[in-house]
């Protein structure tokens, strides 16, 4: 029989989307980091330039901050629904952040994000639920690693791309055709 696998990394916070006690500021939402998300995104850094942009709020966007960012070394620009209210219904422009589109991947694991480039940028991560938290085992956390891996191999065959233009790898890549 194999072990337990190795325990989700998580913290509580107040995310003031939802009601909480501002006396007590007990926390109200418990995030949990994918497994091989951290290593993903350190290894994406060494070869890319990565942004956050996110349909959270700044509250909540900068208490994931802390914990996954402290020193704010990872992230070159964060945008947020408070910069962008339109994100959350028209999908993430990334002209907002950049004016290489040549050069952008939006990882992402709703879809409808991706409509404001036509869906060329866009490629589909695997969500991570409430179940796969809730029924943590070894095929769940093999999943997420896997999936972390795909995700750097995507990544960084989009900086090495002859053409320079990191959409060809996206449209080779794409799962939601």
């Amino acid at each position: 029989m194999l072990p337990a696998p190795p325990s989700l990394e998580h913290f509580d916070q107040i995310d003031d989307d939802f009601p909480f006690n501002p006396i007590t500021l007990e926390p109200n939402t418990r995030t949990y980091f994918r497994p091989g998300a951290r290593a993903a995104l350190q290894i994406c850094s060494y070869f890319g330039i990565l942004h956050v942009y996110t349909a959270a709020q700044e509250s909540y966007t900068n208490n994931i901050l802390k914990q996954l960012d402290p020193d704010r070394r990872l992230f070159d620009k964060v945008i947020h629904r408070d910069d962008y209210p339109a994100i959350v219904k028209e999908g993430k422009d990334l002209t907002v952040g950049t004016d290489r589109m040549d050069r952008a991947i939006l990882f992402d694991d709703k879809v409808s994000n991706f409509q404001p480039q036509q869906f060329e940028n866009g490629i589909r991560v695997l969500p991570y639920t409430s179940e796969r938290v809730d029924g943590h085992s070894w095929t769940g956390y093999l999943i997420d690693i896997a999936e972390m891996a795909r995700l750097v191999g995507i990544s960084f065959w989009g900086s090495i791309h002859l053409s320079g233009d990191a959409r060809k790898v996206v449209s080779y890549w794409r799962s939601d055709k």
